[in-house]
């Protein structure tokens, strides 16, 4: 990213607050991830707005107003973004425009905390997990089906976040919760929109979060940041922070798998890119990178290629599985069952596909 003064006249800024100040989080529809707002923003917005929004962070009052620069006027807003508990302004928000004109729709800031224990990493106190209304409404959740004014800790891992990313957030909060650094970290990461509603989606949610005392409890860490939809997936920004890779998380999934075998293949290139442990296992070739469909008989080949396909565009998915029989390193052929399922998608479509093959029979 090259550094060009960014006027925002406009258009909403956020910024969240560090051990080092204030850092620039966003400006409109454009993401950042955490770079100096008085570096990055040009010197009428600065003037305007900046120095505003920086006496909303230190007061936690609210501001609106009309701010002179040179001979023009603006309408300033400033607002700060203050925890569920009312205890500490963990960010801010503002924009400014030319007296008369309407101002842009403000972006939904939602704040949460949570008190965890230092050395458990559970939670610590009655009012351990508090979401304010906005978080609610970003993950589409009426607040009244949750007990009391606590936002769902135990199933906003497990139910909340799409299981594509619920490994690598878990795992970085752990890590974040074990090594206690206060610094402000930033994660991105898709969400379930409306759980338990009949018609569910998804978005993708950016977060700001950092590690704050809290002298009531000296044996827990009180984490406390904010959350906004974004587009698309932001900058994910961890200092000192060194969880276990999401990846050994798989790993760990195929070793356990002792019936079967898998393997990721890229459907653009035809080739295999990944195998577990136990393939080789099952008499497939060892460290196998080809076309996967190419061990395939003869008579299954084209059914084969088929199932990929429509398992490539969305049309049948691991519950559809279908039988292939490989040739081995015996130079015999072994029929397995084989169950798709995408590794991602772009508009329905996936161009890599991770495979499970179980073994039928003794092969021939």
């Amino acid at each position: 990213m090259s550094k060009q003064a960014m006027d925002a006249k406009g258009r909403w800024v956020v910024l969240d607050t560090t051990q080092d100040g204030m850092s620039l989080l966003a400006v409109g529809g454009e993401n950042h991830p955490g770079i100096s707002p008085r570096n990055w923003l040009d010197e009428r917005t600065r003037t305007v707005l900046l120095d505003k929004l920086r006496t909303v962070l230190t007061s936690g009052q609210a501001y609106e107003g009309i701010v002179r620069y040179g001979a023009s006027e603006f309408a300033v807003v400033a607002n700060p973004v203050a925890s569920p508990d009312g205890k500490q302004v963990v960010g801010a928000y503002g924009v400014f425009e030319h007296l008369g004109r309407p101002l842009p729709t403000a972006p939904l800031l939602g704040t949460w905390q949570w008190r965890v224990h230092k050395q458990t990493g559970k939670n610590v106190g009655e009012d351990s997990s508090l979401w304010d209304a906005n978080l609610f409404k970003i993950y589409g959740i009426d607040p009244a089906t949750v007990e009391s004014k606590r936002g769902p800790a135990g199933e906003w891992l497990a139910k909340l976040i799409s299981t594509k990313d619920r490994d690598t957030i878990k795992l970085v909060i752990d890590s974040g919760i074990s090594v206690n650094n206060r610094s402000r970290h930033l994660l991105s990461y898709e969400i379930v929109y409306g759980y338990g509603s009949p018609n569910p989606g998804k978005k993708q949610i950016a977060m700001s979060a950092r590690a704050y005392d809290d002298p009531e409890y000296p044996e827990a860490i009180m984490l406390r940041g904010f959350s906004r939809e974004v587009d698309s997936p932001t900058k994910v920004v961890t200092p000192g922070l060194s969880p276990v890779s999401a990846g050994l998380v798989a790993e760990a999934l195929f070793a356990l798998a002792a019936d079967r075998a898998f393997a990721a293949i890229d459907m653009q290139q035809e080739v295999t890119f990944r195998t577990s442990n136990r393939w080789s296992d099952f008499g497939l070739l060892p460290d196998f990178e080809g076309n996967l469909a190419a061990l395939a008989h003869p008579e299954d080949k084209f059914g084969f290629e088929r199932h990929l396909a429509e398992a490539s565009a969305g049309r049948v998915g691991p519950e559809s599985s279908t039988r292939v029989r490989l040739r081995t390193t015996a130079d015999r052929w072994q029929e397995f069952a084989v169950a798709v399922a995408p590794i991602g998608t772009d508009g329905g479509h996936s161009r890599y596909l991770m495979l499970s093959l179980v073994p039928v029979g003794k092969g021939s």
